[in-house]
């Protein structure tokens, strides 16, 4: 795990400013930046906190799944992603996968290097998934469980909601730590 350095505690700081404290909490920016250095990371959704990520994992390979335009800003290593969900299907969706292990109800549609990379860390932390018409979280979940190995670290936030508290149940068991909403899994 890596030491704080100034520009991650000023950007975790510039990050509390700029969401209001909606987002995640300083304890979780700080628990998952520990754990970053020099990783291959993926994080699911980018946003005011992108800059962090880079800045605490900017010794290894950062990667950001983005479904939203207005977030996509020509970055390297942002990456377009579609989300063929909405929250109102999450228990139609896994009551299936569950009859089924049918993995085409979930898989996401992804550049093959990243299928094909040893990830270290994922962050799941998008799409949106606080209304019913909105994706939902279950397919990046789901993803992340086909992209980790034994050895990666899973961090998903909003775990106070039910659709990922029970899709991180079904896809990984109980969380490793468990933050304000943020759980941490090791496959």
């Amino acid at each position: 795990m890596q030491n704080f350095n100034d520009n991650i505690e000023t950007l975790i700081e510039r990050q509390m400013r700029l969401t209001k404290n909606r987002q995640m909490t300083e304890e979780e920016y700080r628990y998952i930046a520990e754990h970053l250095g020099k990783k291959n990371a993926i994080i699911f959704g980018t946003g005011y906190d992108s800059e962090l990520w880079r800045e605490a994992n900017k010794q290894g390979r950062t990667i950001f799944l983005e479904d939203n335009d207005n977030w996509i800003n020509h970055e390297k290593d942002v990456y377009k992603i579609t989300y063929r969900t909405k929250l109102s299907q999450a228990d139609d969706i896994l009551s299936k996968y569950r009859k089924t292990k049918n993995d085409d109800l979930l898989e996401l549609h992804l550049p093959e290097f990243i299928k094909n990379m040893q990830w270290d860390i994922i962050v799941v932390d998008a799409p949106a998934g606080n209304k019913l018409h909105f994706p939902g979280r279950m397919q990046s979940i789901f993803t992340a469980k086909q992209l980790a190995n034994k050895h990666t670290n899973v961090f998903v936030h909003d775990c106070d909601r039910r659709v990922e508290n029970e899709y991180t149940k079904e896809f990984f068991g109980e969380p490793e730590k468990q933050l304000t909403k943020l759980s941490h899994f090791k496959k």
